[in-house]
Formats: C-alpha cells, sequence, structure tokens
C-alpha cells in the first residue's frame, strides 16, 4: 500500500483554492513582515469575501508550509531575534516570487493547477491525470527526473488517444496504417510522425479549422518534443540531469498541450 503520511494532499474545494490563492495574493504584496501579521491578512481578506477561515484554518496551514517546502518563502526560527542585526521574519524568495506570480499556470499549488486543467477539458482522462499528478508532486520534492518521466508517460497517453480516435474514424487518410501500429507494439515517437503527417493532411484538405491546423507544429509537435526529450534524459541510466526549471517548464506547458489535443480529437470526432 502506498504510504500517504509523507504526500502532500492538496485541498479540492473550491473554497479551500480560495484560500490558498489568498496567502499568494498577501505574500506577492509583499506587506506583512512576519507569519503572524502574513495570517492576520488571510484572515481579513477571507472574510471580507465571505470565506470562514475557522473552518479551514488548517488547510491555510498546510499549503503555507507546503511553500516553505520547496522554497518559496523562508521563516527564520524565533532564536533568530537574538541577533545584532535584523533580519527578515518572513521572506518571498526569487524563485517563490516567479512561481507565484505565475498563478493557476504553476504547479505549485497543486489545487489550482489541476483544477485550471480539468477546466480545459470537458471529460479529462483518469490515467492522464494519475501522471499528471505524480509529475507535479515528484517537482514539488525536487525530483525532477522522476517529474520528468512522469509528465512523459502523461503527453504517451494523450498521444495514444488521439491514434485511438484517428484509428477509429476510416474516412481520414492514414487511418489504417495508425491503427495497425496499436495493434503492435508501439513506439510512440514513429506513432506520432504518422499522426502529425495525417493531422497535416487534415489541415491541408481543410478538415481542421486553421487554428487548430496552424498549431501541429508550432505548438503540437514542439510541446510533445520538449516532454519526449526530457523523458528520453529522464528514463535512461545516463548521467544527464533534469533542472527544476525543465521539469517546471514541461508541467506548465501540458495544460496547453491537453487543451488542444481534446480540441482536435472533438473536432475529428464530429
Amino acid at each position: 500500500m502506498k504510504d500517504k503520511e509523507n504526500t502532500y494532499n492538496p485541498p479540492q474545494s473550491e473554497q479551500h483554492i480560495a484560500l490558498c490563492r489568498i496567502v499568494d495574493e498577501q505574500l506577492l504584496a509583499g506587506q506583512k513582515d512576519n507569519v503572524h501579521n502574513l495570517f492576520n491578512g488571510v484572515v481579513d481578506q477571507a472574510q471580507s469575501g465571505g470565506i470562514a477561515f475557522e473552518d479551514c484554518g488548517a488547510v491555510v496551514l498546510e499549503y503555507f508550509w507546503s511553500l516553505a517546502r520547496i522554497g518559496a518563502v523562508a521563516v527564520p526560527g524565533g532564536a533568530l531575534d537574538r541577533l545584532p542585526v535584523k533580519v527578515p521574519g518572513l521572506l518571498l524568495t526569487e524563485r517563490g516570487r516567479r512561481l507565484l506570480e505565475q498563478g493557476e499556470k504553476s504547479p505549485h499549488n497543486p489545487s489550482k493547477y489541476m483544477s485550471d486543467v480539468r477546466r480545459r477539458v470537458a471529460d479529462p482522462d483518469d490515467i492522464v491525470l494519475s501522471y499528471l499528478s505524480e509529475a507535479v508532486e515528484a517537482w514539488r520534492c525536487d525530483l525532477n527526473r522522476s517529474s520528468a518521466v512522469m509528465l512523459g508517460c502523461a503527453c504517451e497517453r494523450l498521444i495514444l488517444l488521439l491514434a485511438e480516435t484517428i484509428a477509429s474514424n476510416t474516412a481520414i487518410p492514414g487511418s489504417d496504417k495508425i491503427d495497425q501500429d496499436l495493434k503492435k507494439r508501439v513506439y510512440i515517437s514513429p506513432l506520432f510522425d504518422k499522426i502529425r503527417s495525417t493531422l497535416l493532411t487534415l489541415k491541408n484538405d481543410g478538415t481542421l479549422p486553421k487554428k487548430l491546423g496552424d498549431a501541429i507544429e508550432r505548438r503540437l509537435a514542439a510541446i510533445f518534443d520538449h516532454a519526449r526529450g526530457l523523458r528520453n534524459d529522464s528514463g535512461h541510466p545516463t548521467d544527464k540531469e533534469v533542472s527544476s526549471e525543465e521539469a517546471h517548464s514541461g508541467l506548465i506547458l501540458f495544460p496547453g498541450f491537453y487543451e488542444l489535443i481534446y480540441k482536435i480529437i472533438s473536432e475529428i470526432t464530429t
């Protein structure tokens, strides 16, 4: 059984997500010089917005310390007040500012990030979301290779779903070849090349709207190549490192990648 004790389980309710967003806003405002004043500010803003803080104060506390764990905030110990120089009682780090300013796009707050993904897709695939969730949590734990591998799996699952959609529509040129590939051991890169070729044909004959057709090379292929490259670097026993920034960039790109594939699937099944 998987150990849940060491895993941050983010709140899922809209009220909890709103409270975590308030924490971000208070930190970005830069007017709170210690944790006590920060929490007072969160309470005041929550109450003015009609949110009962006392019902979910533990959520805010847990979220704040999750930010500390990923290096977004720094809080000194009590003994530092004995130093002969002034030390900040609460610091939003440069990394933390970059993350918080990205809002829903950044996985520093898993609830907001996953909610953003779900909003983009009408019926998100459970397997995709499970890999994505693990990619987010691995990145938050600074396990960047693991994050890249999990994100690569999420992307490959989407490519397989797109391939299955094309294969099921015999009116699409090349659908038979993709169907044959799916019945054998699947090698994702050659399969993606056939999918890209098929989609470009649909673009050229006007089956795909221009906006979607233009995104095939610019976004679909580019993001897939990025995620695939990170996974290859991470999933083989080499000395190649994956930085936090590289893993984070893959997570930032993923919601738009999923939305694009969802729109293409919707277009070719109607």
